[in-house]
């Protein structure tokens, strides 16, 4: 039955593919290459030219982080760290997270009243509905940096949902954040992890 329609639209001629069906189809495939060629291309560019532009405009904040390690007055401080332009924040809240990787004592503790005046809390917090896989875990980590109590429930919820790996991020980010009434949840999830990946 397939055959005998595939005949009378002429795609099949003798129990072959036809020329004519040949080459449409050829240059069909071409096209759908090409396509995907210049969509990979556009991809990588705009890749390319937004992390360009973050580093570029995160130079413009980083003399921030100096001001905190010279004890600089926090409003000065904070001043320097208040986003410029719209779409800035990410790169603030990106400038202010990694360095408080690397500092403790009273830096650290500029910086983590600088990022909840600047209400990276809440943005993480939002940031942990998104689709985004990679999103979510980087927000459950910052939370964790950001010592944001107020985030546990949510992190906590997601020790339910997620996968095994922002079940490993969420479980560091409740350690750093370091409140012991939420120990009882964190040896639970803990009991079920490989030994190898615990924080």
């Amino acid at each position: 039955m397939l055959a005998r329609v595939l005949n009378a639209v002429g795609v099949v001629a003798e129990g072959r593919p036809s020329m004519a069906f040949v080459i449409v189809a050829t240059i069909v495939l071409l096209w759908l290459v090409l396509a995907m060629t210049a969509y990979l291309l556009v991809l990588r560019a705009w890749i390319r030219i937004r992390a360009r532009y973050r580093a570029q405009r995160a130079t413009l904040y980083r003399p921030a982080i100096e001001l905190v390690l010279m004890e600089e007055p926090y409003e000065t401080v904070l001043g320097a760290l208040r986003p410029k332009r719209w779409g800035d924040g990410d790169v603030v809240q990106e400038v202010i997270v990694d360095s408080m990787r690397h500092l403790q004592g009273e830096p650290f503790e500029v910086l983590l009243r600088a990022a909840r005046e600047l209400d990276f809390i809440d943005d993480n917090v939002r940031a942990l509905d998104s689709w985004d896989f990679h999103r979510r875990g980087h927000a459950i980590e910052r939370l964790g940096l950001l010592r944001a109590t107020g985030a546990q429930p949510r992190i906590l919820k997601l020790l339910e949902t997620e996968g095994m790996e922002l079940k490993l991020v969420a479980l560091r980010a409740l350690a750093a954040i370091g409140d012991p009434s939420i120990l009882p949840y964190f040896l639970a999830v803990a009991i079920r992890m490989p030994p190898g990946l615990l924080p």
